[in-house]
């Protein structure tokens, strides 16, 4: 920048100065100045000063020498009294805000907003508004500091302003917004060897970038950087800590505390050497770090933070975030702690105080000590609003919650399980209200309600395979109906119940109970009338019914395909499933087929092949390797081998003939049923609700994650929206003289509507214009009615078209097409507020139809940035998909951990 006496030169005479004798010394101070001899120079200038208090020139050249003598608290003085003689130079201001910054002048920031809006020196008001930006990006306010960079005038030229683009890149990763910082560093390109403020920030654009694809790739994980995008950014951020950009040490000391390349540390430990800066807390920690020696770090930051080094706090606080170190917040917050009793007894407290924890990582800490203590849902409720830098931590502490909630597979059954599905299916219910998937709240509240119910067990095959006889030799009685024809046409629920009964389900009819020996004739003359029957409950007083009840099903091969439907219901329904095969033609492919989908489900499955009884021994033994063979070819697991047996046989012996129970296999079938199922019951019931809720959690993760994709391209566009909102309010603003006398030109048709509408008072006399009420506001009416939307729709259109650059692609909210745009309701608004207002103050306001209105068209135009302005700073609430959606993926990828190989 110039010195200020040269440019004040240009304006301000000096014949005071030659009419005092003051000349000699005006040239002296200049000539000292250029030598390089600014107290030469000072003396000079205070020379004038005694004679000409007031002199700008003199006050001027005090200022330059006090400023190349690095003194601060008289370039302030000088400037402030030569701010009130020019008050129009944003120079001045300019100078006297940053001079004031540097001696802690409270004025400061106020002098350098006041060059911003000084009329001359363009330039100086530029780099006036790159100032404030500073000032906001400095004190963690991005949204401010982009304010002022709206607000600076695109360059004339073609060549982009890079000093804009670095700051927008800053302001943008800030946000986190990648899309922009990219868009901005594309302007600033590779940077020069002493650009070391644009190195940093392509160092941290290319951390950034790497972190977000890290983080996608591994589902939230925090993945190890790639070594070539580490090596650029080291490059990078040693440029800029050899510069002594501010930040610049704290991005190499974590880059070295997250490396495990012996050259990389090495590299940065011989400058940090040459700096003499090796047993500064902050690298002492990072080089400990690096070697693995966490405690050792810990200790280094905390030995800073009792010194008073707030860079060894921050860098606590980072540590603590990337290692997911809950002893380190402690820390930051016991320190926090003892400086605030020193405070309040008195006592001069050692050290600096630890800056207060971020609200998030406050809730993180919150978080952790509740899901501590078991309450998990109040712990997921802190998470919630846990959006920035502990986000990954928030998802990892919301996936060891989810998972505790989630019994493993192996666990027991007891009282803390029963505890833990509580809370599980209560979160999962949560879930389901919250995206309306009433669909899937009835499943949970079945779940619940199944939890408490004996063992399913269904017994499937293919029809004619024996089940029905097969399940009156396992309870010991003919309970279900067989030889019903064509099929058993539903699923029949076995179940214990003091007395003997059956009821009947019928679709669209009035249930029938009956006794057992009534159930066969009953089905048939159901099916006779033509009667569906949804299903058939068997209740029985048999002791095993309270461990286990059993599901007879349909026929795989049945010819009606609702017996097929409701046999693949059972699947859905039961915890074990046992499957029956005709051994004279066990294996068919239809039954290789079925089998293979329900271990697709995860349902565990007992094989055995009835009517051994109809084969030779040897016969029998090679179907049952056949059998073996498939199910191995296949990868369907057996709970044990299969075993081969005669249901038949079975039931005779099981109803007291002992010949027929000893040839029928059946004290194998039994031992088998005993261990593996009754004695195992707890356990298969646990691996089949995790199987149900997980699947009920997949489809609330998908649920939710679609949602959340929804709102998160509702939110870019809104983003986008305001972003056009912002450019097109900064272009009427700083165009606003020129588009006035556009705009108020393509009114003129308007204006002659206008006039035409105004001639029935044209003949009024003066004074009655001026004083009449209605005369007023007939045309206060009429020049609404006429103005105010053709000027509204010029002002809009004029907007979208300076804005269009910066919001290329992106439709306006008004839904305006592309040849024009239509003002929203807001602006519109505010324009007929100044035109009704213009003619409240306007001596003769009939007269605005006569003549060009540009003062008045400036007024709309600054109304209708306004409304713009605060059109694009209304604050939109984040949607609470996000975070649902991260809960549910909690919880999904809990029983996703939980699964094992038996239980998919």
């Amino acid at each position: 920048m110039a010195r200020l006496v040269e440019a004040l030169n240009r304006f301000f005479g000096r014949v005071e100065i030659l009419a005092l004798g003051l000349e000699n010394e005006r040239s002296a101070a200049e000539a000292a100045l250029a030598k390089g001899m600014p107290l030469e120079a000072r003396e000079h200038a205070r020379t004038i000063l005694s004679v000409l208090p007031d002199s700008a020139v003199g006050l001027a050249l005090w200022a330059d020498a006090a400023e190349d003598a690095w003194l601060d608290q008289e370039v302030v003085a000088a400037l402030t009294d030569l701010a009130k003689r020019v008050p129009w130079r944003a120079d001045v201001w300019l100078r006297l805000g940053r001079a004031g910054q540097r001696v802690g002048w409270d004025g400061a920031r106020d002098a350098i907003e006041r060059a911003t809006s000084a009329p001359e020196e363009r330039d100086a008001a530029r780099l006036a508004l790159l100032d404030l930006s500073d000032l906001d990006l400095a004190a963690g306010d991005p949204a401010r500091a982009q304010r002022w960079l709206d607000r600076i005038p695109a360059p004339l030229t073609t060549v982009p302003d890079r000093d804009v683009a670095l700051r927008r890149a800053e302001c943008a990763l800030a946000y986190g917004d990648l899309d922009g910082a990219r868009a901005a560093a594309e302007i600033l390109g590779e940077p020069t060897a002493i650009e070391g403020r644009a190195a940093l920030v392509l160092a941290r654009l290319a951390l950034a970038e790497a972190s977000a694809a890290a983080a996608s790739s591994a589902a939230g994980s925090s993945a190890a950087l790639p070594p070539a995008v580490v090596g650029r950014a080291l490059d990078l951020g040693l440029r800029a800590l050899v510069l002594d950009v501010p930040g610049a040490a704290e991005l190499c000391a974590a880059l070295v505390a997250a490396s495990r390349d012996v050259l990389v540390v090495d590299r940065v430990r011989r400058v940090v050497r040459a700096a003499g800066a090796l047993d500064e807390p902050t690298w002492a920690a990072a080089f400990a770090f690096a070697e693995g020696r966490r405690d050792d770090a810990r200790q280094a930051l905390a030995r800073g933070l009792s010194a008073g080094d707030r860079a060894a706090a921050a860098a606590l606080l980072r540590m603590a975030v990337e290692t997911r170190d809950l002893g380190a917040l402690d820390a930051l917050v016991a320190r926090g702690k003892a400086k605030a009793k020193a405070k309040d007894d008195d006592e001069e407290p050692r050290g600096a105080a630890a800056p207060p924890l971020p609200p998030d990582l406050v809730r993180l800490r919150d978080a952790a000590a509740m899901a501590s203590a078991g309450q998990g849902s109040g712990a997921l409720d802190a998470l919630d609003a846990v959006t920035g830098e502990g986000a990954a931590w928030a998802d990892d502490m919301r996936r060891a919650i989810a998972q505790a909630w989630v019994p493993p597979a192996d666990g027991p059954a007891g009282a803390r399980a029963a505890a833990a599905w509580s809370d599980v299916l209560r979160e999962l219910a949560r879930t389901a209200k919250l995206l309306d998937r009433l669909d899937l709240l009835a499943a949970i509240e079945a779940l619940a309600v199944e939890r408490e119910r004996p063992l399913r067990a269904a017994v499937v095959g293919e029809f004619n395979a024996g089940k029905s006889t097969f399940l009156n030799a396992l309870l010991g009685e003919d309970v279900a109906p067989t030889g019903v024809l064509p099929t058993t046409a539903t699923l029949h629920w076995v179940a214990w119940a003091p007395d003997p009964f059956a009821r009947i389900v019928v679709r669209g009819g009035q249930d029938r109970v009956v006794p057992h020996a009534a159930l066969k004739d009953t089905l048939r003359a159901l099916a006779a009338a033509g009667d569906k029957v949804a299903r058939v409950f068997i209740y029985a007083p048999i002791e095993r019914l309270k461990r286990v009840e059993i599901l007879d099903t349909p026929g795989f091969n049945a010819p009606d395909p609702d017996h097929i439907a409701e046999a693949r219901r059972a699947f859905d329904e039961a915890h074990v499933a046992i499957w029956l095969l005709d051994a004279p033609q066990a294996m068919k492919e239809s039954e290789r087929r079925v089998l293979s989908e329900i271990s697709a489900l995860g349902v565990p499955v007992q094989i055995l092949a009835n009517k051994a009884d109809r084969l030779k021994p040897d016969a029998l033994e090679t179907v049952l390797a056949h059998v073996r063979d498939s199910l191995a070819a296949s990868s369907i697991a057996s709970l044990t081998p299969p075993i081969a047996f005669s249901a038949r046989l079975s039931l005779k012996g099981r109803l007291g003939d002992e010949a027929a129970l000893a040839a029928s296999g059946w004290a194998e079938v039994e031992a088998l049923f005993a261990e593996q199922i009754v004695d195992a019951s707890d356990a298969l019931r646990e691996r089949a609700l995790r199987r149900k809720a997980g699947r009920i959690a997949a489809e609330l993760a998908q649920t939710a994650s679609a949602r959340a994709a929804e709102d998160r391209e509702a939110g870019r566009r809104a983003r986008a929206e305001a972003d056009r909102l912002r450019a097109s309010a900064a272009y009427l603003r700083r165009e606003r003289r020129a588009l006035a006398a556009a705009i108020d030109k393509a009114l003129e048709p308007a204006r002659r509507e206008l006039a035409s509408d105004l001639r029935p008072i044209a003949a009024l006399p003066e004074e009655r214009k001026r004083t009449d009420a209605s005369v007023r506001a007939y045309v206060q009416e009429r020049l609404v009615a006429r103005l105010s939307w053709p000027l509204s729709a010029e002002i809009a259109r004029a907007a979208r078209a300076g804005a269009e650059p910066a919001a290329r692609g992106v439709r306006g909210a008004s839904g305006a097409d592309e040849g024009g745009a239509a003002p929203s309701s807001r602006a519109a608004a505010h324009v007929r507020a100044v035109l009704m207002g213009m003619v409240a103050v306007h001596d003769a306001p009939d007269e605005l139809a006569a003549r060009p209105i540009e003062g008045v068209v400036e007024a709309a135009i600054d109304a209708f940035a306004m409304a713009l302005s605060a059109e694009a700073e209304a604050p939109v609430p984040p949607p609470a998909s996000a975070a649902v959606e991260l809960r549910a993926q909690a919880l999904r990828a809990a029983f996703e951990a939980r699964v094992t190989p038996a239980s998919a």
